[in-house]
């Protein structure tokens, strides 16, 4: 008799953690979006197993990569997911595509352990998340107690069928979000698209309107570009603007957006920020490049710009497609007035290499 009650309770122990597991995959198999899916997984397997800390920590590069802005920004996800370089994760799990558990020397995985847990944890299993067969993330389970994954007793048959779901989910959410990434970026500089700005631009400008606060548009082009074209290709050509795009990433990123508006073009939008203070990110951008040549084969190509913005409240414009026009025109006229003087550097520079 004691024998058949240890069976039962253990069917009993089984079918609940059955139906733990099944609990999970309804929350998750819906979901479209990454960082609802890394929150909501994340939060699940804390509930539904009482394990205090879980993240997900995803690789830093393609197929990826697009992912890191907009997980990065999500405050709700600050510990519960990492991004590290794929090499990180294969010299801790090896060739191995098992859950590893990890109760000693855990300073070993501290590259993919949040720092704010690298104190806290005594014990890790890190389970390998694939997409295709190839290696794209390690989902993270941990405890104070040392014992809780211990793989001298712990079996991790369960996990690695978790980890296998998770992989299929994080494969149809990326394919998702790669699609519309696709569509709202220029694909040479990942900068969002003419047609994003154009949207933006609309909702930002009723919203102006009816709060009364400003709004600020700046053009930015690069001066000689066809000229650096012509002579150094267009290799050359697009890697002078994916630098120009990091640098206005790097430079507006917390306060507004940056756009590719078309060839050398570029323009950033300064919700709630005056003309003079989203000039002075421009002139600041063009210091930068001014000082810091593009290092490009075993030329420095020098790289200068010009740029020209206007604003919803010194300018007073009708619509966003007006302030759009006034901006560019100040762009052209800016250009005009210095072509004699700033290109000069650039031309010199093209003409030696002819």
């Amino acid at each position: 008799m004691h024998d058949i009650n240890e069976l039962i309770d253990n069917v009993r122990h089984n079918e609940e953690i059955a139906r733990k597991f099944f609990e999970i995959e309804r929350c998750i198999l819906s979901i479209g979006r990454c960082d609802q899916f890394v929150s909501t997984l994340t939060k699940e397997v804390q509930k539904q197993f009482n394990v205090p800390y879980v993240w997900v920590n995803l690789i830093n590069e393609a197929p990826l990569s697009h992912l890191i802005e907009s997980l990065e920004k999500m405050p709700d996800l600050r510990d519960r997911v990492l991004f590290t370089r794929r090499r990180s994760m294969i010299d801790i799990i090896k060739s191995s595509n098992k859950t590893i558990l990890v109760n000693t020397n855990l300073s070993r995985c501290w590259e993919i352990i949040p720092a704010v847990y690298r104190d806290i944890i005594s014990s890790v299993a890190i389970s390998p998340l694939t997409i295709d067969g190839e290696l794209v993330g390690l989902f993270c389970q941990a405890d104070s107690d040392s014992t809780r994954y211990d793989a001298t007793t712990k079996d991790t048959f369960l996990l690695d069928q978790l980890a296998i779901k998770i992989s299929i989910c994080l494969s149809n959410v990326t394919a998702r979000e790669k699609l519309e990434y696709l569509a709202t970026r220029d694909p040479l500089t990942g900068l969002l698209n003419r047609r994003q700005l154009e949207l933006m631009l609309d909702r930002e400008f009723a919203r102006s309107k009816m709060q009364e606060r400003d709004l600020t548009v700046v053009f930015i082009d690069c001066d000689a570009f066809k000229s650096i074209n012509d002579t150094l290709g267009h290799n050359c050509g697009d890697e002078v603007l994916e630098y120009i795009a990091k640098r206005l990433l790097k430079y507006v990123h917390k306060q507004g957006l940056a756009f590719r508006f078309a060839g050398d073009e570029f323009v950033f939008v300064m919700p709630g920020k005056s003309y003079e203070q989203a000039i002075l990110i421009a002139e600041s951008i063009q210091e930068y490049l001014q000082s810091n040549p593009l290092r490009y084969k075993s030329n420095l190509v020098p790289i200068t710009i010009s740029y020209g913005g206007a604003s919803v409240m010194s300018d007073m414009p009708s619509n966003y497609k007006h302030l759009l026009k006034v901006a560019d025109e100040r762009l052209y006229d800016y250009k005009n007035n210095r072509k004699r003087l700033v290109p000069t550097k650039v031309f010199k520079f093209l003409n030696r290499l002819r």
